[in-house]
C-alpha cells in the first residue's frame, strides 16, 4: 500500500467536521482557537510552542514493548528541563486527556515559564490513534508542529535502554545473585563507606548514628518499600535521567528500607529475588558512595518475630542467607542493619520507613536513635493511628517531630510501610495530615517516588516492565 493510501485510510477513520492535519516536516500548525486532530503514525514527538514556553510530547511505549503492536503513552515536557536532569513531566495514557492547568497540583513544577503555559486553555487528547490538540484561545499563539523525524525507537526509549546498560555495566554482567566471595567483599566495602560516611555523624558510642543529612545541592529521589522488586528499582534508576544525574553527582537517591521480602501471595518464603536487590544496591552504593543511601526499615533484619501472613520472613532470611552466603556474609548484613540511618533530614523533607517519634526528641537524640529501643520501633514499625491500630501515631505527633527537629509546620514528612489501600502506590496527606506522605514502591504495575522540583517533593508514577528479563536477555555489546 502506497503512503497516500495509508493516510487516506487513517484519515476515513475520523468523524465529519473535525479538522484532521497531517503537518509536512517543517509545518507550524496555529492551534489558537482550534481543535486539530493528528493521527499517530510512527513515533514521533510534536513541539509544541506556548510564547517562550516550549514544550514536548514525545512517545514513551516502553522498555519491552513490541514496535507499534498497540496503543502507547505520551510524556509532556519541557526539554530545558527534562533529560537534562531529573524534572517533573505529565504522562498522557490513550482514552486519556491532559489538560495545561494551573489547578493541577505539581504541574507548575514542569514548566519553565508557567506564566506562558497557563495563560492558555492547551489541551491534548490521546484517542489511541491520534492526539488531539486543542487550544479555544485565539489571540494568544499557540503552535504545534513535528520535532524532527518519524523513529523507530523514540529517544525517551533509547535513552532508558543506555542507562540499563550502564547499569549492568555496573554490576559486572548479567543481573544474577553474585558469588559468595564477591557478594561479601562488597559488603564489606559498604561498611566501610557507612564508618565514614559524610552527613552520617557517628552516635555518642562511636559508631554511624541514626541521622542521615542530604547535601542541599542535589535533586533527592525518594523511594519506599522495594520487597525485593528488581525491576521497580531498574525502572525507576532508569527513567526521567535518574540514573545519568547520579553519574553527575546532580541527584541522590533514597530508599526508605524495606527492600527485601517478597509480598505476593505464594512468594513470601522466596529469597532468591531479596538476595539479588541487596546485591545490586550495594553495587551501586559502591559506584555512587555519597549519592545513593538506603534507609533501615522493620523488614532489615533477621527477627524471627519478623512475620508475614503467618510466613516467619525474618527467619527464612536468616537461613537462606546463612545457607547460601555463610556466617561471614551475615556477620556483615548485620552490621550494615546497624550502621545505616534511620531518618533522612534534607532541605526539603524530613524521612524515615515507618513513622515519627512519638515521644519529644531533638536531631541529637536521633543520631544516638540507635540507644533507645522505643525511638527505633516508632522509626521502623509504627503507623498510623487507626480503629484496627490504636497504638499509631496521630498529626500531633508528626507535628512534634517536625518540631523537635526545627523545622517548619509545612515540611513534607515522607514515609513507606503502611500502604493505605492494597493497589496504591502514593497517598498524599495520609490520614488527613497535612504535608504526611506515604510511597510504597513495590507494585508489579507502576512505582511511586517522590522528587524534588523547584524545592517542593513532587510524587511521580512510572509503569513497570519486566525489566530484569529484557535486560538479561540482551547482549551488552549490541544494546543500542
Amino acid at each position: 500500500m502506497t503512503g497516500q493510501s495509508i493516510w487516506k485510510n487513517i484519515r476515513d477513520r475520523f468523524r465529519p467536521g473535525q479538522e484532521t492535519v497531517i503537518p509536512a516536516p517543517a509545518q507550524k500548525l496555529r492551534l489558537s482557537g482550534k481543535e486539530i486532530c493528528i493521527p499517530l503514525h510512527g513515533y514521533q514527538d510534536y513541539l509544541i510552542e506556548m510564547g517562550k514556553q516550549t514544550l514536548i510530547l514525545s512517545p514513551a511505549p516502553g522498555i519491552t514493548a513490541a514496535n507499534h503492536a498497540s496503543a502507547y503513552d505520551f510524556i509532556l515536557f519541557d526539554p530545558q528541563r527534562y533529560g537534562v536532569g531529573v524534572a517533573h513531566f505529565q504522562r498522557l495514557s490513550p482514552g486519556s486527556t491532559l489538560v495545561v492547568d494551573r489547578k493541577v497540583d505539581y504541574q507548575k513544577q514542569v514548566f519553565s515559564a508557567p506564566r506562558d503555559a497557563f495563560r492558555r486553555n492547551f489541551s491534548v487528547s490521546h484517542s489511541g490513534d491520534s492526539l488531539i490538540f486543542k487550544d479555544p484561545i485565539s489571540e494568544l499563539g499557540t503552535y504545534v508542529s513535528l520535532a524532527g523525524e518519524t523513529q523507530d525507537i523514540p529517544p525517551i526509549t533509547l535513552r532508558r535502554r543506555a542507562a540499563l546498560k550502564k547499569i549492568r555495566e555496573i554490576f559486572g554482567g548479567p543481573l544474577q545473585p553474585l558469588s559468595v566471595a564477591e557478594a561479601t567483599a562488597n559488603l564489606k566495602q559498604v561498611n566501610e563507606l557507612l564508618g565514614k560516611e559524610t552527613g552520617h555523624p557517628r552516635d555518642t558510642l562511636g559508631n554511624p548514628g541514626g541521622v542521615l543529612q542530604l547535601p542541599d545541592h542535589v535533586t533527592p529521589v525518594v523511594v519506599g518499600d522495594l520487597h525485593a522488586r528488581v525491576d521497580n528499582l531498574l525502572t525507576i534508576l532508569s527513567e526521567n535521567a535518574v540514573l545519568d544525574s547520579l553519574e553527575k553527582g546532580t541527584a541522590a537517591l533514597v530508599i526508605l528500607g524495606d527492600a527485601i521480602h517478597p509480598e505476593e501471595p505464594g512468594k513470601l518464603e522466596e529469597m532468591d529475588s531479596s538476595l539479588l536487590m541487596m546485591d545490586l544496591i550495594f553495587r551501586l552504593k559502591l559506584r555512587f558512595p555519597q549519592r545513593f543511601f538506603y534507609i533501615v526499615g522493620n523488614h532489615d533484619s533477621f527477627l524471627h518475630e519478623l512475620m508475614k501472613q503467618g510466613v516467619p520472613q525474618g527467619l527464612l532470611w536468616e537461613k537462606y542467607v546463612l545457607s547460601s552466603r555463610g556466617e561471614e556474609y551475615k556477620t556483615q548484613l548485620e552490621l550494615f542493619y546497624q550502621q545505616s540511618a534511620l531518618v533522612v533530614l534534607a532541605r526539603d523533607f524530613i524521612a524515615c520507613h515507618a513513622g515519627p517519634a512519638r515521644r519529644k526528641i531533638s536531631r541529637e537524640i536521633l543520631v544516638d536513635a540507635h540507644q533507645f529501643p522505643d525511638i527505633v520501633h516508632d522509626l521502623t514499625w509504627n503507623r498510623i493511628r487507626t480503629p484496627a491500630f490504636p497504638a499509631g501515631y496521630t498529626g500531633s505527633h508528626v507535628r512534634q517531630f517536625r518540631k523537635g527537629l526545627e523545622r517548619d509546620a509545612d515540611t513534607p514528612f515522607l514515609v513507606g510501610h503502611h500502604p493505605c489501600s492494597a493497589d496504591g502506590t502514593l497517598w498524599l496527606n495520609a490520614g488527613q495530615i497535612g504535608q504526611h506522605h506515604i510511597v510504597i514502591s513495590s507494585r508489579p504495575d507502576r512505582v511511586g517516588v517522590f522528587t524534588g522540583i523547584d524545592g517542593r517533593m513532587v510524587p511521580q508514577i512510572y509503569p513497570v516492565e519486566d525489566l530484569l528479563t529484557w535486560l538479561n536477555g540482551q547482549v551488552a555489546e549490541t544494546l543500542p
